[in-house]
């Protein structure tokens, strides 16, 4: 059947039904409460009940598992556009910070490709990149999967996205419910420097809906409404800037048979063309950084949604011993880094800082900065600045371990043992750079008392 633009507003009008109903439910649910579920996510859920995975009675189209391949585009295309330029007074203290975040992501990947190859393959006929798995759904999320799932497809392996997204949900799960664990443990231990308990947490952000006297602006207006909608025009940025991502990407192919750099790479790179461009033109105060960001957030709930409506439960069903391990793993890998490094990675307020970096290595930002504020409200840790700092200084290392993992694996061979044992190699000379440096000074640091 013709997929038709009819067909693309009846399929991004069931997924905006499915979270206006997974809002509501936030709101009434007490249980979706307390776990600070995320609207987009129980919409998913929803959605994977409904649609054709499950009774399949949402008429979506054949191309639902296809729109986050976009969306992810456009994800990256924003995140640099707009966006200020950190000065060497930012970086001051984000050394521990940064190794705590940067360490987790390599460890991830390192550690997960060697339970694959070491453990699993020994039980399960698994394909080389399955250890990539973890990594990818849990430091990286359903964008990151979308993103390596469209990129293994043409290589042949087009069951990684139903698995990257698998891990990105349970991860996203997992994150939430154990990180509130950690923090109702941290209360009774008195690490927490701000709150006494998880229970004072607004009630804003549990049901997830803010009263008309907290409510804030999303963003400012840089063009007037008699020329041109503001929120138009940055969307237009967004869009062509993704769409610049996708014209190179089949351009580089078309020209080297044998490359295949993927498209949101590729919009990474045209979102930092475009932000050269704005520098240069000196035309930064009409690009505004909160709209690029609502753009940027908006896309990753219908990301979100869509990418769990459209999972394959064949996929996870003939693969569920060796997930089972691989998040079972994972969780205890990220408990264990909270507990042994952020408390000495961080000058003061440890595990406000550290629970952000846990939640941010089980799902997203979003679920870190969730977290955090539950027990830093009024964000006194600073932890939210340095995650934004961090990330954009790791940016590269993500990239690439995103990307180049999947190209060397494909050769086949020994490269998939080759290309773990780079990994850890990396994971080892930064541990030694963040000891040389001082970033992380075993036994400097005990739990933070409560004031």
């Amino acid at each position: 059947m013709e997929f038709t633009l009819w067909d693309l507003l009846q399929d991004t009008a069931l997924l905006g039904l499915l979270m206006i109903l997974g809002q509501f439910l936030r709101a009434k649910v007490k249980l979706f409460q307390s776990l600070l579920m995320p609207a987009s996510l129980i919409g998913g859920f929803i959605g994977l009940a409904l649609g054709p995975s499950g009774f399949n009675i949402l008429p979506f189209s054949d191309q639902l598992s296809k729109y986050s391949g976009v969306l992810i585009a456009i994800v990256f295309a924003c995140t640099p556009i707009g966006d200020d330029s950190f000065t060497k007074e930012d970086l001051k203290g984000v050394g521990g910070f940064f190794y705590q975040n940067t360490g987790i992501l390599m460890l991830q990947y390192a550690a997960g490709m060697a339970l694959a190859l070491g453990v699993l393959n020994k039980f399960w006929d698994l394909h080389d990149s399955f250890g990539l798995v973890l990594a990818t759904g849990f430091y990286g999320g359903h964008g990151t999967a979308a993103a390596l799932g469209a990129m293994y497809k043409d290589m042949g392996y087009p069951e990684f996205l139903d698995l990257g997204n698998t891990s990105a949900t349970v991860g996203l799960v997992g994150g939430i419910v154990v990180g509130m664990i950690l923090i109702n443990w941290g209360t009774r231990k008195k690490y927490t420097n701000f709150v006494d308990s998880p229970k004072e947490l607004p009630d804003e952000i549990k049901r997830g809906v803010i009263p008309r006297d907290k409510q804030k602006s999303s963003g400012n207006l840089t063009i007037s409404n008699m020329s041109l909608d503001s929120l138009v025009f940055h969307l237009s940025i967004a869009l062509f800037a993704a769409y610049l991502g996708r014209v190179a990407s089949k351009f580089i192919q078309s020209k080297i048979d044998w490359l295949s750099i993927p498209v949101f790479v590729l919009a990474l790179a045209a979102g930092y063309l475009v932000q050269g461009f704005i520098k240069i033109t000196n035309t930064q105060e009409y690009v505004d950084r909160a709209t690029m960001q609502r753009i940027s957030g908006s896309s990753t709930d219908l990301l979100v949604v869509s990418a769990v409506s459209s999972l394959n439960l064949g996929v996870i069903k003939s693969n569920l011993a060796p997930l089972t391990i691989t998040f079972i793993f994972g969780f205890v890998l990220n408990i264990l880094w909270f507990l042994w490094v952020s408390k000495y990675s961080s000058s003061k307020n440890w595990f406000e800082r550290g629970i952000l970096n846990f939640g941010r290595s089980n799902g997203v930002v979003a679920t870190g900065v969730l977290l955090n504020r539950v027990v830093d409200p009024d964000q006194k840790s600073r932890g939210l600045e340095d995650t934004g700092l961090t990330d954009l200084l790791n940016r590269p290392i993500a990239i690439a371990l995103q990307v180049l993992p999947p190209l060397f694996i494909s050769f086949g061979g020994k490269y998939p043992l080759y290309t773990t044992l780079v990994m850890w190699a990396g994971f080892i000379v930064l541990t030694v750079i963040a000891l040389v440096l001082k970033w992380w000074t075993p036994g400097k640091m005990q739990g933070n008392q409560h004031k």
